[in-house]
């Protein structure tokens, strides 16, 4: 076997909703949102091996995921895409691209962890091509392949409109710390969007942006999501966690991120945080649960 003619690894983060609404249903299928993201400190992270050969070839590996199936994962799809703007603007390079995935952000829980992934290769592979795309011509690409992937291509905190495509960054933002509950399933994202419950409207989201810049260390967040009366009519855990992270002290807020399945808690401080998991740990032993701690990210290189 040949020797790599190029390595790279590099971390992709994951993201929360800080508030989510539906807008409308468009002609076309999709949906406009409006919705704030938070990039946060837990993160996957990805090995990028190139050699040289005698045509394209895409892998993708993952421990963490045992029936990973490399070719709809969003990783080769990506770097796919990326390949072909290659061969079309005359920047070829052929060769095997192998991927090894570094797994630590659940799947199907909200957080955003494929969309990163993908878009951590778009970056990669149009330093590596040389294409030199401006930001909508990436922003163009990321849509192409999932709507919460542009937000990832300059991870911070942003309001987010459109089909995703629309980011407007909100600026610094104070310091938060999350404490983030996975019960033991995932969530469909198609089968939650034909689930919606929320009336659908063509107005303005009338929603509170400022609230994720004020310095106060007390103010408790209003927060909402409008996929989550339909998906914890399903899956009552998830009401129930929420409930608790609501009614138990120190936190700020609490939500459930994208269209699930993780629910979130807001704290001012790590100590609050810690003492959050360890509550949360002992309310919910036995339930299959997984608990996370992470920060938000004021920027992510």
């Amino acid at each position: 076997m040949t020797m790599p003619t190029f390595t790279s690894f590099f971390p992709t983060p994951a993201k929360v909703n800080l508030g989510l609404k539906i807008v409308r249903r468009r002609a076309d299928g999709y949906h406009d949102l409006y919705t704030v993201m938070e990039p946060i400190s837990l993160a996957d992270t990805i090995y990028c091996e190139f050699r040289s050969a005698p045509k394209d070839s895409f892998s993708v590996q993952c421990p963490q995921l045992g029936n990973l199936d490399s070719d709809s994962n969003l990783v080769t799809r990506a770097a796919r895409l990326m390949a072909g703007l290659a061969r079309k603007y005359g920047r070829e390079r052929v060769g095997s691209w192998n991927f090894f995935l570094d797994k630590r952000v659940p799947s199907g829980a909200g957080l955003g962890g494929g969309s990163s992934n993908a878009a951590g290769i778009i970056k990669l592979l149009d330093k590596f091509y040389k294409l030199n795309l401006n930001a909508a011509e990436l922003v163009g690409v990321a849509t192409a392949i999932g709507a919460d992937v542009p937000f990832f291509l300059n991870p911070e905190l942003s309001l987010v409109e459109g089909i995703g495509d629309r980011i407007t960054p909100l600026g610094i933002s104070r310091q938060r710390y999350y404490l983030l509950i996975k019960p033991p399933f995932a969530i469909d994202t198609p089968w939650a969007y034909a689930s919606l419950k929320a009336t659908l409207q063509e107005r303005p989201y009338d929603y509170d942006i400022e609230q994720f810049k004020r310095a106060s260390t007390t103010e408790y967040y209003a927060l909402e999501n409008d996929f989550e009366n339909s998906v914890m009519d399903r899956y009552p855990l998830l009401k129930e966690i929420k409930r608790w992270l609501m009614d138990s002290s120190g936190g700020l807020g609490a939500l459930m991120s994208g269209s699930g399945s993780v629910i979130y808690a807001i704290y001012s401080d790590l100590e609050s945080a810690t003492l959050g998991e360890i509550a949360a740990r002992s309310q919910f032993d036995g339930s299959g649960c997984l608990f996370y701690l992470a920060r938000n990210l004021n920027t992510f290189s």
